[in-house]
């Protein structure tokens, strides 16, 4: 924050520095959210960090994992991202204020030198010589007020509020308030008859001499000049860009008579690039006024927000403005001030972002992708602790208005800097969308967690041949196991027994497909169902429709926030919850003004013994020797799901996912990762989403954090065992299944299993079904049906 100057001429100086000071601007102390602390651990058995080599026959995830080509007759372009990029560019600049240009020979240095001869310009012509002094309204009268000069002038102005602060959860400052200064003409009275000449070479004089000090070039408008002497000329006309501080120190050491330094509030964002996406900025400057000045007209024009939460806050962070009567001289002095009401600073707006994960997240995608985008949830209260899309831009850019330089330049970006991926582009799901197949699957009574379906390397309906990641097959393998090695042919022969309504149902009950209601204008992407393919098609959708949807491609479309709260979802077991980005708003004695309580959107209502099925299928992806997902490895133990996409099919780009929770067993944080790929370029979850898991719990979880979220889940175990303290399961316990007994089942325990109380109680045998395809047409001819 620049320091206001004590020996240059000022506007209000003692108001601007009280109303700043006021404002509480700088870091804040330790904020109370109101909310509960973080979450917890799980007691999963933590396996080691490099586990024994797979048996023969196995891939390693090390391995190459690209995405499933989906045939050309199954695969949906999602242009609709691109629209949305388009889309988002237009409306983050729309009204961007971009610095205006004076046409060269409007300039008041153009227009005075077709006024005045060559010769003339160049004999000085002192200040006293342009000033006149108003006259008595009475002639001849002595010693006369200065309230009986016919040019004495008393006006009210509107004092602005400085604009409450954005802040995360722990007080430190997203956005904030500076006082920044131009240079501006502070008008004489120029006499009665003054000259469009004499008013221009005034103007003229003092503009070179701050063009001269400072090595510039401002040159305001002849036009604009002499108008705003016409009717103004009590009010500082502004005509520089924002000075800087050494700008401001070099004209107070050379100052001359009738230029001041304008002082007005000003927004910074003192973390730069950090939550740019989330925090949007203030824009949309109005221009100084023309005309006469009215009453109440504000000293200066103030910005509103432009997307982000300065726009969704705008009524909380604007402040309620205040009123001063200023009464000036018949030559243009000030001579007497009284502020009739002070303004109010706007309220402080209190996010649930901790500003140390999201720094680790926004290095982490730029250190490791073109494009992507990270979230991490609190899975207990929907707080949204960090939310980065990269590339990500500076709104002090925009601050006061943006160069067409930078406005160019952000607009033509391939990368789309301007684009909040995090919340508003949809992408394909791929495997993610997996754990609500599988839930929907077993919640429909189609499957049980015992039952094994084979997993050949292609899979084969009609004359659709569709394949796995994995070329060679592995065998009969049940839901957990599915899910550790990801495998797409056993999703593609469930699903045409189970049907899309089994995983679209699900799909919906946990969040997917729809907006979250953070006040960011998120988009809800889309899941169909049959309901929608009827009405839209007018037919059912076909088996090798309901199978790519199965694995999160053809037309399901999320965005990563929609992910993370299904991980959410998933991890506390109970319910799906509304995202919460703002705890609380407080006045700038931080006294709380309103606060957002935690919101349950539904409740899951799933069978506990399903949900261990797809839980204990999620450790296995990261802590099992043969999971795809053994690069997020921690010893907290993360449990997760890879996902490698056909994304854009036309450029041959894919993308790549790794969305699950932290700790396993009582979770504290869920999270969700996207790479965006190349054209061309080969992508797997494990290899490029994975890994950025992996590096951030290495990088955040110092000895500090890491017995913070022992604690929390320490406090969530305590509160879920009263939860389920009669919860017995006399079923068989939850272990992944392989060709062979592959390894994994002789270190597998229960998700969460309770003794069975009932001693030697026969255990069930596995049960092994069969498809059965059933004929029908559909837009292939054998793939049309019609369910009961």
């Amino acid at each position: 924050m620049k320091r206001i100057p004590s020996d240059l001429p000022l506007l209000f100086p003692s108001l601007i520095s009280g109303l700043l000071a006021a404002s509480s601007i700088g870091v804040m102390g330790q904020v109370e959210s109101g909310v509960s602390d973080p979450v917890a651990l799980e007691d999963y058995p933590a396996l080691p960090a490099d586990p024994a080599e797979p048996a023969t026959g196995f891939i390693l995830p090390g391995e190459d994992v690209t995405a499933v080509e989906i045939p050309a007759e199954m695969a949906t372009e999602t242009e609709a991202t691109e629209e949305q990029e388009e889309a988002m560019a237009e409306a983050m600049t729309e009204g961007a204020d971009v610095e205006q240009v004076v046409a060269e020979d409007e300039t008041i240095q153009a227009v005075i030198e077709r006024m005045i001869p060559q010769d003339e310009m160049t004999v000085p012509v002192p200040s006293r010589d342009f000033t006149e002094k108003s006259t008595p309204t009475k002639p001849g009268q002595l010693g006369s007020s200065v309230l009986t000069r016919t040019e004495a002038r008393t006006f009210t102005f509107s004092i602005p509020a400085p604009r409450g602060q954005i802040l995360d959860r722990n007080g430190y400052p997203l956005a904030q308030n500076q006082v920044a200064y131009y240079a501006a003409l502070n008008f004489p009275f120029l006499g009665e008859n003054a000259s469009e000449a004499l008013i221009i070479r005034y103007a003229l004089a003092r503009v070179n001499h701050v063009n001269n000090l400072l090595g510039t070039d401002w040159q305001p408008s002849a036009e604009r000049v002499v108008d705003h002497y016409r009717d103004r000329r009590w009010f500082p006309l502004m005509f520089s860009s924002v000075l800087s501080e050494e700008e401001v120190e070099e004209l107070q050491r050379q100052r001359m008579d009738g230029l001041v330094l304008h002082p007005v509030y000003l927004r910074h964002y003192p973390q730069n690039e950090t939550l740019s996406h989330v925090i949007g900025y203030v824009g949309k400057r109005p221009p100084q006024a023309t005309g006469p000045i009215t009453s109440d007209e504000p000293l200066w024009g103030e910005g509103i927000g432009v997307q982000g939460l300065e726009q969704s806050f705008e009524p909380d962070l604007k402040g309620k403005p205040g009123r001063i009567n200023v009464l000036f001289e018949g030559d243009g002095t000030k001579i007497k001030e009284d502020v009739l009401s002070r303004p109010q600073p706007g309220h402080n707006v209190v996010t649930t972002i901790d500003l140390e994960m999201q720094n680790i997240c926004e290095r982490l995608l730029a250190e490791k992708m073109n494009r992507g985008a990270m979230v991490i949830m609190d899975v207990r209260n929907g707080d949204v602790m960090a939310m980065a899309s990269y590339p990500q831009f500076d709104p002090n850019l925009f601050i006061p208005s943006i160069s067409q330089e930078n406005y160019t330049a952000l607009l033509e970006d391939p990368e789309k800097p301007l684009f909040p991926r995090a919340f508003r582009a949809t992408y394909p799901p791929a495997s993610t969308f997996k754990v609500a197949t599988a839930l929907g699957y077993l919640e429909s009574g189609y499957i049980t967690p015992q039952d094994t379906f084979d997993c050949p390397g292609s899979w084969k309906i009609g004359d659709l041949v569709m394949r796995n990641w994995h070329t060679k097959g592995e065998g009969y393998m049940n839901v957990v196991a599915a899910l550790t090695r990801s495998c797409n042919t056993w999703f593609y022969e469930v699903s045409i027994s189970a049907g899309a309504d089994s995983m679209s149902y699900m799909a919906d009950r946990l969040g997917l497909g729809k907006r979250t209601g953070i006040p960011l204008n998120d988009v809800p992407g889309f899941v169909p169902n049959n309901r929608y393919w009827l009405e839209e098609l007018g037919y059912s959708m076909s088996d090798g429709e309901e199978a790519v949807m199965s694995i999160g491609q053809g037309r399901v479309l999320v965005t990563p926030l929609q992910v993370a709260r299904m991980m959410a979802a998933v991890g506390n077991g109970r319910e799906v919850l509304k995202p919460r980005l703002v705890l609380q708003t407080q006045d700038y004695n931080h006294e709380i003004e309103s606060s957002i309580q935690r919101e349950v959107v539904n409740r899951l209502h799933v069978d506990n013994y399903s949900l261990r099925a797809i839980q204990r299928g999620m450790f296995d992806v990261v802590n099992a020797g043969n999971g795809t997902g053994k690069s997020a490895y921690h010893k907290i133990t993360v449990s997760g799901k890879t996902g490698t996409g056909q994304w854009k099919p036309a450029q041959e780009q894919n993308l790549a996912w790794f969305a699950g929770y932290f700790p396993s067993k009582y979770p504290v944080y869920s999270f969700a990762v996207i790479y965006e790929g190349n054209p061309g370029e080969k992508v797997s979850g494990g290899k490029m989403a994975a890994p950025v898991i992996g590096e951030f719990l290495k990088e955040y979880l110092t000895e500090e954090n890491y017995e913070e979220v022992r604690q929390r889940a320490e406090e969530i175990k305590i509160e879920v065992d009263e939860e389920t303290a009669d919860d017995w399961t006399f079923r068989e316990p939850i272990k992944p299944i392989f060709a062979g007994g592959g390894y994994g089942t002789a270190s597998a325990e229960p998700v969460r299993a309770a003794e069975n109380p009932a001693a030697g109680a026969a255990e069930p045998q596995a049960e092994t079904r069969q498809r059965e395809v059933r004929q029908g047409g559909g837009i292939f001819g054998i793939f049309r049906k019609r369910r009961p």
